[in-house]
C-alpha cells in the first residue's frame, strides 16, 4: 500500500507547527513569506496534496468561487483570469468561470448559484450586474469587484485610480506640446467610463486647454465603436491633434480610422489607448498607453475574496492598484 504523506510530515519536514503548515496551504497570507515557502517546498517534495473534501465538509463549504465577466474574446479579461485561477489553486479553490454576455437569462443562472450556495463567494468582472451585486450583499455572499464599484464603498474592490489614468494621458499629451485633445469615451452606462470622463474634463481645464462638448465621444470599447467615434472627430472643422481613447481596443479602431482619411499617427494624430493589452506593442504603430498589471490585479482579487471567506471579521475593504504610461510610437509632437 502506498503511503500517503500528512500535514504532520509537511509540518516536520518545513520544521514548524501543524497549525502553521495548514495556514500557510490553506491560507498563506497570514504567515510569513519565509513559513509559506518552506512549507510549500516540504508540501512539493513529499508529494503531500489538500484534501479538499475533508476541508469542505470541515468548514461546510464548497471550496468553489464564481467569476463573472462580460465576454472572453476581449484580451483585457484572460490574464485577469490566469493570476485569479492561479491564486485560487494555490488557495485551494476551484473556479466556476461565468459569460455573461449582457443576457439576463445567463444573469439569473448565476444569481441561483450565488442563492443556492454552490459557490462560497463571487468575483465579478462585469459593470453591468447590479441586480446581482444587490443579491450577494441581500445574502451576505463575499462579493468582490474588479475596476468597478456597483456596490459602492460597501463591497471590497480592486480598482485603477479612474481619474489618474486621465490626467497621466493629459499630462504626456500637453507635454509634447498638444492643446486640442479628444477623448473617445467607454460606454455610457459605465462608472469607469464617467470616472475618466471627469478626470479628462479637470486635467485639461488644469493644463489651461478648453474641452467643447464635441470633443467628448463615446466609443464603447470595442474597435468599430473607436473607428466611428474617430471618423466623428475627424470631421469637425477643427478636429483634435490627440486622441485620449478609453481603452487599447478603441485605440486600434481610432488609427484604423485615421488610415482611411490618408493621416498617419503620430505625424498627423497623436493617439493614446489604456490597459496595455499584449497586442498594443506589436501593433503598428506600437500604441503608448496605460499600463495596468492584469495579472496582479487576478492575485489582489483572489486573496481579497479568500479574506472574506476565511475570516469573518476581515477588515481590508479596497485595494487601489499603481499605474503607468507606456510610452511608445503613437504619440508625437503636433504638427505646425
Amino acid at each position: 500500500m502506498t503511503y500517503r504523506p500528512t500535514l504532520s510530515d509537511v509540518a516536520k519536514m518545513a520544521g514548524v507547527s501543524v497549525a502553521t503548515a495548514s495556514r500557510a496551504l490553506s491560507n498563506p497570507d497570514l504567515v510569513a513569506e519565509s513559513t509559506r515557502t518552506a512549507v510549500r517546498d516540504a508540501a512539493n517534495s513529499c508529494g503531500y496534496q489538500i484534501n479538499l473534501v475533508a476541508r469542505s465538509l470541515r468548514k461546510q463549504r464548497t471550496n468553489s468561487i464564481l467569476v463573472l465577466i462580460p465576454e472572453i474574446d476581449n484580451q483585457f479579461y484572460p490574464t485577469i483570469i490566469k493570476g485569479l485561477e492561479q491564486r485560487a489553486h494555490n488557495l485551494g479553490y476551484s473556479m466556476i468561470l461565468g459569460l455573461t454576455s449582457n443576457n439576463l437569462l445567463r444573469e439569473n443562472s448565476y444569481l441561483e448559484i450565488v442563492n443556492s450556495r454552490r459557490a462560497d463567494g463571487m468575483i465579478v468582472l462585469d459593470g453591468g450586474l447590479d441586480n446581482l451585486i444587490e443579491r450577494g450583499i441581500k445574502f451576505n455572499v463575499p462579493t468582490v469587484q474588479v475596476l468597478e464599484c456597483l456596490g459602492g464603498e460597501s463591497l471590497p474592490t480592486v480598482r485603477i485610480d479612474d481619474r489618474q489614468v486621465a490626467a497621466l494621458v493629459v499630462e504626456h499629451l500637453v507635454g509634447l506640446g498638444h492643446r486640442r485633445i479628444a477623448h473617445i469615451s467607454g460606454s455610457s452606462n459605465s462608472l469607469v467610463a464617467t470616472e475618466r470622463i471627469a478626470g479628462f474634463q479637470h486635467a485639461m481645464a488644469a493644463a489651461g486647454c478648453h474641452v467643447h462638448s464635441e470633443l467628448i465621444v463615446n466609443g464603447g470599447y470595442t474597435h468599430d465603436g473607436g473607428a466611428a467615434a474617430m471618423l466623428r472627430l475627424l470631421d469637425m472643422n477643427e478636429p483634435p491633434t490627440a486622441v485620449f481613447c478609453a481603452n487599447d481596443a478603441s485605440a486600434m479602431g481610432a488609427i484604423r480610422a485615421c488610415r482611411t482619411r490618408g493621416l498617419r499617427v503620430p505625424q498627423d494624430v497623436s493617439i493614446v489607448g489604456v490597459d496595455d493589452i499584449d497586442e498594443a506593442a506589436t501593433n503598428d504603430p506600437p500604441l503608448t498607453t496605460i499600463h495596468q498589471p492584469r495579472y496582479e490585479i487576478g492575485v489582489m482579487a483572489m486573496d481579497l475574496l479568500a479574506g472574506l471567506i476565511e475570516t469573518s471579521n476581515w477588515k481590508q475593504k479596497s485595494v487601489l492598484v499603481p499605474i503607468n504610461l507606456i510610452e511608445r510610437g503613437s504619440t508625437a509632437p503636433p504638427r505646425h
